[in-house]
């Protein structure tokens, strides 16, 4: 388990089916999280059990469950993927999964304690996101961390009706440790 000093990050079990059902098929969570296409309850078994035993450094992907530190309420899911290990490179995502914990720290934290799992523990040197260009919250917070924009790929999300873009962010370890390696003395 990983602590923050908001949010702990642990490893996904099948328990949590549940607690992911109850937003993901939300059409404003699905939105962001891919094709905004209802997923069924087997569906969704399938994909916590793959992502329950994949492992980073032959699969290419790490998913941990986001919990609140104190009440360990789940809280979303924060994911490492695109792992590209000769290469030292991956893409982050972070989702809060209830609206009613947004707005509140925890996917920032979240982010962070995922940067540090990417660049310290998997020895990644780049870590990339992507947002919609117009998600300028997301941006704001994305830039709070330190990612830089390095691009948009144009209209290339189609969404409510019309393609957009897609703004791609990165940082690099050495920026990141830079500016959070005083917060992580002893993460875990």
């Amino acid at each position: 388990m990983y602590h923050g000093k908001l949010v702990s990050l642990r490893a996904l079990e099948i328990s949590d089916l549940d607690d992911l059902l109850c937003f993901y098929n939300t059409l404003e969570l699905r939105s962001f999280l891919g094709p905004p296409i209802v997923r069924s309850r087997r569906y969704m078994e399938e994909w916590l059990v793959k992502a329950s035993v994949s492992d980073p450094w032959n699969d290419g992907r790490l998913v941990l469950v986001i919990e609140e530190k104190e009440t360990r309420e789940f809280l979303g899911i924060a994911r490492l993927e695109d792992i590209r290990l000769p290469h030292n490179r991956g893409e982050i995502g972070v989702s809060i999964y209830d609206p009613k914990n947004r707005e509140k720290g925890f996917g920032t934290d979240a982010m962070v304690v995922m940067l540090w799992i990417g660049f310290q523990i998997l020895g990644l040197n780049s870590i990339y996101l992507d947002t919609m260009e117009d998600n300028k919250r997301s941006i704001h917070i994305y830039k709070k961390i330190g990612f830089k924009p390095v691009g948009i790929l144009r209209e290339t999300e189609y969404m409510d009706g019309k393609h957009k873009g897609l703004l791609i962010m990165d940082i690099l370890r050495a920026e990141f440790l830079d500016q959070y390696s005083h917060v992580f003395k002893d993460p875990q």
